[in-house]
């Protein structure tokens, strides 16, 4: 019975630590709760120990389909060392509910940070949003549309502007699902049981309306925050056009932007959490701070 109790308690504490990643040289404050409707409507905040007060914060939103992954998973771990605070969100996946949950529990999650950042000793005027897939399609979707004040992408009411974002970090998120279909990539993008069709609910070829409103493209104009895309040349589910498209249309609107194409990456994986990379983020934050 006493080893039943110690293998219990143990798996509990494993679980809990499982989503969670260890960042050298930050204060870590686990599974702060900004929603209540499912459990993983939680943060994690890693706060750097050096650094200027208050920290420029990096909002992570990871990947998984919309329907898996943990906060755990990042590419942006290492830049808390140059004094970047890193808030991790996890959100309600495709399985517990469709889109526009998961911009809502982002946005709620950014809404708390934002509510308590002299708490947290957090910068509001230097807040990024940044995600990796499923999360870079979340994180362009929330720096483009934060100015268009789409009701339905907040669990609260919109009378200005939430939040304005220093810029947007877009590891080979997808952002146009209105211009993604077919089966050239590693999924049938419009069958019914496709990702982005449970996302939307339905599959973006029957509701293009819905594909179009919630993809970044459609939100981009003038005001917008710099955003810097990393991509895969060779990436089968978010295709290097994506990328390229989202960059494009930033530049022909006048919005500053880069793209950085890794020539033989495929889509995530490790490459893109090497030092190189990290590096070109710093450089582009740098440089958008400096405008």
């Amino acid at each position: 019975m006493m080893s039943f109790l110690v293998m219990l308690v143990w798996s509990k504490s494993f679980a809990q630590e499982t989503d969670t990643l260890s960042i050298p040289l930050t204060k870590l404050i686990k599974n702060i709760r900004y929603g209540t409707a499912n459990i993983r409507q939680t943060l994690d905040l890693y706060i750097p120990e050096n650094g200027p007060k208050p920290s420029p914060v990096i909002i992570w939103i990871h990947g998984g389909g919309w329907n898996n992954g943990t906060k755990k998973n990042m590419h942006v771990d290492g830049l808390a060392k140059y004094g970047y605070a890193i808030a991790s969100v996890d959100y309600r996946f495709t399985r517990d509910t469709i889109f526009p949950a998961q911009i809502k529990d982002c946005n709620a999650a950014i809404d708390l940070l934002w509510k308590n950042a002299s708490k947290y000793n957090l910068d509001t005027s230097r807040f990024i949003i940044a995600g990796a897939s499923a999360g870079g399609h979340l994180a362009t979707l929330i720096g483009m549309s934060s100015n268009n004040h789409v009701k339905e992408f907040y669990p609260f009411s919109i009378k200005k502007n939430p939040v304005h974002f220093l810029a947007v970090v877009n590891y080979y998120g997808l952002t146009d699902l209105y211009a993604l279909h077919g089966n050239g990539l590693k999924f049938e993008v419009d069958d019914d049981n496709s990702m982005v069709s449970k996302l939307l609910g339905t599959s973006s070829l029957k509701r293009p309306d819905l594909a179009r409103w919630a993809s970044a493209n459609t939100y981009i104009d003038k005001n917008d925050p710099p955003a810097l895309t990393i991509h895969g040349a060779k990436d089968e589910i978010s295709p290097l056009w994506q990328g390229q498209l989202f960059s494009n249309l930033l530049e022909v609107t006048g919005v500053k932007n880069d793209i950085m194409i890794l020539s033989e990456a495929a889509h995530a994986g490790p490459v893109f959490s090497q030092v190189s990379v990290q590096e070109r983020v710093k450089l582009f934050l740098q440089e958008v701070e400096q405008k």
